[in-house]
């Protein structure tokens, strides 16, 4: 991951560059990124709202690529120079998540929900609206036989909208586990996100980095599962399906539903996701 980080950093002009985290309890002091990764915000206080600083930091001294993690004995220091790199714009961040290497680590096939395991149907408030698409089972299974987990990501606004509720939405997904499990293939997670900032029920109404483009949710899967993340896919089948993470590579399928402008990322036919698992 360092090395990756490095060269990450080496594409930036004269800048400072910060590790970002994110956890459930993140309350303040929280950082915000554009789609570049400059840090366009920071010291933020609300919940979910923000990533926090990890531990780590990369900047140049000397012409001399220097990578530090941060600790009691430098974290003042380290304050100065974040500060000053963001009064002068040159403050990035990438949310990262650094692997354990005294357990075992994994790595993952993410995979969006509505337009990608099954049909995308509008707003999804009941299983009689589930369609699953049969060609995903054989990629699932396909995946569980190469070691990844299996992690469905999908933003939720539905529920801030009072269109249906946690409750729904959870019996949904143990619908689908279940309908993969009879056909012996084994999605392991789900991550949803039930906030937009749009929203009429104001316990959701929020804008936060659980939802994609931004990295929250594959954050917290990360460390639930210990996931290397520059071994890990992520599928979907529109733009915000391209989680802002420079290591995870991201294939997008071309859906009826919507126009992809990333061109690059578009996979032809499903099938072809078995060429890079």
């Amino acid at each position: 991951m360092r090395e990756l980080l490095i060269n990450f950093y080496k594409q930036l002009k004269e800048s400072v560059l910060i590790t970002l985290d994110f956890n459930t309890e993140n309350k303040e002091n929280l950082y915000k990124i554009n789609s570049n990764y400059k840090v366009i915000e920071k010291n933020i206080n609300a919940k979910l709202s923000g990533y926090s600083l990890n531990n780590t930091i990369i900047y140049k001294k000397n012409n001399n690529i220097i990578i530090e993690e941060i600790n009691e004995n430098n974290k003042d220091y380290i304050k100065e120079k974040i500060e000053l790199a963001f009064e002068n714009n040159t403050l990035y961040g990438v949310p990262t998540y650094f692997t354990d290497s005294t357990k075992q680590i994994d790595k993952a096939l993410f995979l969006d929900r509505d337009g990608v395991i099954n049909k995308d149907t509008g707003y999804i408030d009941s299983i009689d609206r589930i369609i699953l698409i049969e060609d995903f089972f054989d990629v699932v299974r396909k995946a569980n036989k190469k070691g990844y987990k299996v992690i469905v990501t999908t933003n939720q606004s539905g529920i801030s909208y009072g269109y249906y509720s946690e409750e729904t939405l959870n019996d949904i997904h143990n619908f689908i586990k279940e309908e993969y499990r009879k056909r012996n293939c084994i999605i392991d997670d789900f991550y949803y996100c039930p906030y937009h900032i749009k929203g009429n029920i104001d316990k959701y109404k929020l804008e936060t980095v659980l939802r994609k483009p931004d990295a929250g949710m594959h954050l917290l899967a990360s460390k639930k599962y210990n996931i290397d993340l520059s071994k890990s896919i992520m599928i979907g089948d529109r733009d915000s399906d391209i989680i802002q993470i420079p290591f995870l590579k991201t294939y997008l399928i071309q859906t009826e539903n919507y126009e992809i402008e990333n061109k690059k990322n578009i996979i032809n036919n499903i099938k072809e996701i078995y060429n890079y698992l």
